[in-house]
């Protein structure tokens, strides 16, 4: 008896060294966009990540359930970085990167690393034309020397935007593509937004209204799903634009915006540069002045819809007789957004 108690107790002394062991090797923290998960990163791909958890079998997570993963060891800087770049504050997150001086040891962290700084240098690129080139050098080295990092299709579609940014959209359809190949529905809906948008400034309208179409008919009803099917709705607007049916663009957009919530800044602020161009497509400029006014005083803060917006308002200031008016939206541009490309081609007094 004596015996069985001891191995009892010694069993449970075992126990108890595991689950401590267990907790305090956790040291990766893998944050998802429902709560977070605690183990060691062993493996990557562009679909999951393999987190070793100290259970029988290692975890396999989607990438898309992600948010972000705070390695062990990793630089308080990078923290940092990484925390700006999520909230969208990329200028911050590139200061905070540019602070590490160090060589960073752990293969994931080092990845980490040149992930968010290849992905500061493309979300900036298009406010500053002048480092496009550079940013799509920086990101598309990223995906050459880790094509199974689990940034994998946030780098396809930054590359993507940086290419349509600097004029190349058949070079950026080819990285839309690749986001097309992700095994969830959303992100194949926002590379078909996407793909549909580089169709069009092609003035491939057929093929930009079938790549839209081809969105709004995927059958997923999350949260994501139904943010891109309000993008391609949008898009379809363009198209119809584009195609000279602008009166069927307003209907479209004058219906979204019922259902858009106003303080969505961004996908509010794109509806009503589509309206905005309607009206104008339409020979309606005081219409049209309406909408790229609402960007202009409730959609500053969204830089490239508000560099359009203020582009339009110059010419369309100057079409109603309002040459002081005109004159103040062309200073707001070029003072605001001086390598913007709705900066470089405004028309010259």
């Amino acid at each position: 008896m004596k015996t069985f108690a001891f191995h009892r107790r010694f069993i449970a002394l075992v126990a108890a060294w595991l689950t401590l062991t267990a907790v305090s090797w956790a040291a990766d923290t893998v944050k998802l966009v429902k709560g977070s998960l605690q183990g060691h990163v062993v493996n990557m791909t562009p679909d999951h990540v393999e987190l070793e958890t100290g259970a029988d079998k290692n975890r396999q997570i989607a990438v898309s359930t992600i948010k972000t993963i705070s390695f062990e060891g990793e630089p308080t800087e990078l923290k940092i970085a990484k925390t700006h770049a999520i909230s969208g504050h990329y200028t911050e997150a590139a200061a905070a990167l540019a602070r590490i001086d160090r060589d960073l040891a752990r293969p994931e962290v080092q990845q980490d690393f040149e992930f968010y700084k290849a992905l500061c240098a493309g979300k900036i690129a298009p406010a500053a034309g002048n480092t496009l080139a550079d940013a799509a050098a920086a990101l598309k080295q990223f995906l050459e020397a880790h094509p199974n990092n689990y940034h994998y299709y946030e780098v396809c579609e930054t590359l993507g935007d940086v290419l349509c940014a600097d004029n190349r959209p058949k070079e950026a359809i080819g990285y839309y593509e690749r986001l097309h190949q992700a095994p969830w529905p959303d992100y194949r809906m926002r590379a078909g937004v996407a793909i549909g948008r580089a169709l069009l400034s092609q003035r491939q309208v057929a093929e930009a209204q079938a790549a839209f179409d081809r969105v709004i008919a995927v059958e997923a009803d999350s949260d994501a799903a139904q943010a891109q099917r309000l993008q391609a709705r949008l898009g379809q607007a363009a198209a119809r634009v584009a195609a000279g049916k602008p009166d069927d663009a307003v209907k479209i957009v004058e219906n979204l915006l019922k259902s858009i919530d106003p303080q969505e800044a961004a996908i509010a602020a794109q509806a009503y540069n589509v309206l905005g161009a309607a009206y104008r497509k339409a020979g309606r400029p005081q219409e049209a002045l309406l909408a790229y006014l609402s960007v202009d005083h409730l959609y500053a803060a969204v830089p490239e819809a508000h560099a359009e917006a203020l582009a339009n308002l110059v010419e369309l200031w100057e079409q109603v007789g309002h040459q002081d008016r005109a004159e103040l939206a062309r200073k707001t541009l070029l003072e605001k957004y001086p390598t913007s490309p709705w900066s470089r081609n405004l028309p010259t007094r």
